[in-house]
């Protein structure tokens, strides 16, 4: 097959990004004429044997790259006679197209119900109405679900398919539901044995600590606050604070509620497989997450997972079971019970168990397999 993947960046930095560049050299490996078409290539995430094709997608400050590059990529498809087109999203066109970053306005409604201040609440509402970004972005997304502008939709999340059946009245078969598929060989829980000690030791926590780990960009969006309420709460855990956030405002947060000697800040890392490995439990009571990553890797590395209904990776949690769902992100009292009742270590090595075992049948090789058919089944129609 000649196949056209498309995407504004070409990079391992970002769950789409790394999602495209992994699919690519997949294809590449399965005997497939693979073809890149985007407005940014990381040089060092290009591989042998792909494609690729730089289209303009100038104008990000003036809120105009979303409709350049789509405009462009369409122009760049048009001179090719590719069998498949795979899009990931926000382009209006394509043969499969990936939603990865769920519905727009389902995120919008979250970030800004998730809002305390009032007058910030109202600003941001304001600067969303006359943002050229949030424009192209609505109009775009209401593109892609059009019908003749797909062939098939691919929704990362039986939450995300729900939405867009919601807003855009999509038939529901014209969907296909592909979670996120995860590198079991790299997050596993034979990590323990090899990187718990010497994480634990790092950052001052012993053999015995009941450690919580809590990871992921954009602290505010993915619930930190309220795993720092439900601390105050549980006494003796100690909780390990991995990614990218405002660091300095979380801190005077958990001076504030009592909590700060039992947090651990890292910040940014590169090698995160250590820090599931260091772990108990994994704590992810998100606002909005179309399918977050760090909770199927927190899973295949045998952690129990505490998230809400509201991450589209819940869907792959069996509640009570594997990990424990909530109703919502500051349900800080469920929160504290979930947590308080995997200090059991028999209940916890019970769950660890059934969630690396379910993460066997969400591999990325499985995934992208998953892909594959069903451009085949596209050709054959």
């Amino acid at each position: 097959m000649k196949i056209a993947l498309i995407h504004k960046k070409y990079t391992t930095h970002g769950g789409t990004e790394r999602y495209m560049v992994g699919l690519s050299k997949f294809l590449v490996k399965k005997g497939h004429e693979v073809h890149v078409i985007t407005g940014n290539i990381d040089e060092s995430s290009k591989s042998e044997g792909i494609t690729y094709h730089l289209v303009p997608a100038w104008g990000k400050h003036l809120g105009i790259d979303k409709h350049i590059f789509a405009q462009s990529a369409k122009r760049e498809v048009k001179k090719h006679n590719f069998d498949i087109i795979q899009s990931f999203s926000r382009l209006g066109f394509g043969d499969v197209i990936r939603i990865g970053g769920g519905c727009h306005q389902i995120f919008l409604d979250k970030y800004l119900s998730s809002l305390e201040n009032p007058l910030y609440k109202f600003k941001k509402k304001f600067e969303y109405k006359l943002s050229l970004q949030d424009f192209f972005t609505r109009y775009y997304e209401a593109e892609d679900f059009k019908k003749g502008n797909y062939k098939k939709i691919v929704a990362v999340s039986q939450m995300v398919k729900d939405d867009i059946i919601k807003i855009y009245d999509v038939p529901e078969n014209d969907i296909i539901v592909n979670h996120n598929g995860v590198d079991i060989e790299k997050f596993n829980p034979n990590n323990k044995n090899k990187f718990s000690q010497e994480i634990r030791n790092k950052h001052d926590l012993s053999e015995n600590d009941y450690v919580l780990l809590f990871l992921g960009t954009g602290f505010k969006r993915k619930g930190l606050k309220y795993v720092l309420e439900s601390l105050k709460n549980t006494k003796s855990a100690k909780l390990l604070i991995v990614g990218k956030g405002d660091i300095d405002k979380f801190k005077s947060k958990a001076k504030e509620l009592s909590v700060l000697d039992r947090c651990r800040f890292i910040g940014p890392v590169r090698e995160v497989e250590k820090y599931y490995a260091a772990a108990d439990v994994f704590v992810f009571p998100s606002i909005y997450d179309p399918c977050a990553n760090v909770t199927l890797e927190a899973m295949a590395s045998g952690l129990p997972v505490i998230t809400t209904v509201d991450n589209g990776a819940s869907g792959v949690i069996e509640n009570k079971k594997n990990g424990y769902i909530l109703d919502r992100p500051d349900n800080i009292k469920k929160m504290v019970e979930y947590i308080n009742k995997l200090k059991n270590n028999d209940l916890r090595k019970t769950f660890s168990e059934k969630a690396s075992k379910k993460m066997k049948e969400h591999t990325k090789e499985g995934n992208y397999q998953k892909l594959l058919e069903i451009y085949n089944s596209i050709l054959k129609k």
